[in-house]
């Protein structure tokens, strides 16, 4: 009969859409607290040595004081300036440096020309850590942004030139050649077959270069004249002996890089590699 059978097909379909909502809510759910158990239990510890261990409170804080703080911040302005200030120079470098890093790195491994002409200058610059050319960058650029913004470039395009030259030089060649037998060539295959067969390599080398940049940023921000930022207010708290703004700055620059990492660059792996079966799904 034709209306038992359409209720039979109907039921488990509706049930699959539930069923997988609740999927993905319970899924997010278990993500978020496998990412932020960790740091509930440092807070836990760092609360009972603070209480119990002894310790000054103006080196070692309570928790209450390090929010009190971060609070403070919060209701001057100078938190979402610094925020604002660090993110600005720090999405300006990435977008550019990962740019230039990708694309040169695709031509690397794809023609052999390349690689052979950059592959000894590209070791060289590797030795040089991006830290180590702050006074060159300062007597170019002065004590200003363009000063870091510079080597954050220059870090950021080297690692992913790295990664993406060592992805596309792993691809499989059968599928560069039936590439080429369906008509593909050029910028075709460019964008078609190498950048997508390597993105589990590239997308591994933005969190590299988003990790270094990261770091190199805050130091930066205390070495060069910038009028907001996190590693600017760590160096204000610290000539002021405000050791719980240091304490909470530390904090706001771990939360943020962890977020950076888990919202931006978590959601880009989900949304290409593991959407395609690339790798193989994490937490």
């Amino acid at each position: 009969m034709p209306g038992p059978q359409s209720a039979a097909v109907q039921t488990p379909a509706h049930t699959s859409v539930s069923d997988g909502q609740s999927s993905g809510v319970g899924s997010w759910l278990r993500g978020a607290g496998t990412a932020l158990a960790p740091i509930a239990v440092i807070l836990a510890l760092w609360e009972g040595v603070a209480l119990y261990g002894g310790l000054p409170p103006s080196l070692f804080p309570p928790l209450e004081t390090i929010f009190g703080a971060l609070m403070r911040m919060a209701a001057d302005g100078n938190l979402a300036a610094d925020l604002l200030g660090t993110f600005r120079r720090l999405f300006q470098s990435v977008i550019i440096g990962a740019i230039a890093g990708t694309l040169f790195g695709t031509l690397m491994g794809y023609f052999r020309l390349w690689e052979r002409a950059f592959v000894a200058p590209l070791n060289f610059l590797l030795a040089i850590p991006g830290t180590a050319l702050f006074p060159l960058s300062m007597i170019w650029f002065g004590l200003t942004e363009a000063a870091i913004i510079t080597i954050l470039i220059y870090e950021v395009a080297l690692t992913v030139t790295v990664t993406t030259w060592t992805g596309v030089k792993t691809i499989d060649l059968s599928l560069i050649r039936a590439a080429r037998v369906f008509g593909a060539n050029g910028i075709s295959i460019l964008w078609r077959v190498l950048i997508p067969a390597a993105l589990p390599s590239i997308i591994s080398g933005y969190r590299i270069a988003f990790s270094r940049a990261w770091r190199i940023l805050i130091i930066a921000e205390m070495l060069v004249s910038v009028t907001a930022g996190l590693g600017y207010r760590l160096y204000y708290a610290r000539e002021f002996f405000h050791f719980d703004l240091v304490y909470a700055g530390l904090f706001v620059v771990g939360i943020s890089g962890l977020l950076i990492e888990r919202v931006l660059l978590r959601s880009l792996e989900i949304a290409t590699v593991n959407r395609w079966g690339t790798v193989r799904e994490l937490g």
